[in-house]
């Protein structure tokens, strides 16, 4: 529980720090993504429509923000190793009952993946025993 409770911290000590100067750094990288759906990323819900995932802090944070609407949303990331050198561009999400979970980014321009922390939420739909399945959304890479 201890260790849980500083790894939650340190990621959102990690976040705040860069929250202050994402938007101005803000890397060459984007992706465009149309999600059918409402999704969590962390504890933030995010509405169903078009998005652009931007990566920033070489990588260690991805912006997520709705186009068309006033919806923004930051996470730190890690690095998630896929089958292939280069995986394919996608978005997945965890998909528990009716809410979903954003867990990986991947960008189709390099070998690992990035992904999200699992947030409380998840946690608990995941120990009542609700089933997980995995969500893959297409996106398109722009420089």
């Amino acid at each position: 529980m201890k260790s849980r409770m500083n790894r939650v911290l340190t990621v959102g000590m990690m976040l705040a720090a860069a929250v202050t100067a994402v938007p101005a750094q803000v890397q060459q990288k984007a992706l465009t993504a149309d999600v059918p759906f409402q999704f969590y990323v962390g504890s933030h819900l995010m509405p169903q429509g078009a998005y652009r995932v931007d990566e920033a802090a070489n990588g260690r944070i991805a912006w997520l923000r709705a186009m068309g609407q006033d919806a923004l949303q930051g996470a730190v990331t890690y690095n998630v190793i896929g089958k292939k050198v280069v995986e394919p561009a996608r978005l997945v999400f965890h998909r528990y009952g009716n809410e979903f979970f954003l867990a990986e980014i991947w960008s189709g321009t390099s070998a690992p993946g990035k992904g999200l922390a699992v947030s409380p939420r998840e946690e608990e739909l995941a120990r009542t025993g609700v089933p997980r399945i995995v969500a893959v959304i297409h996106v398109a890479y722009h420089n």
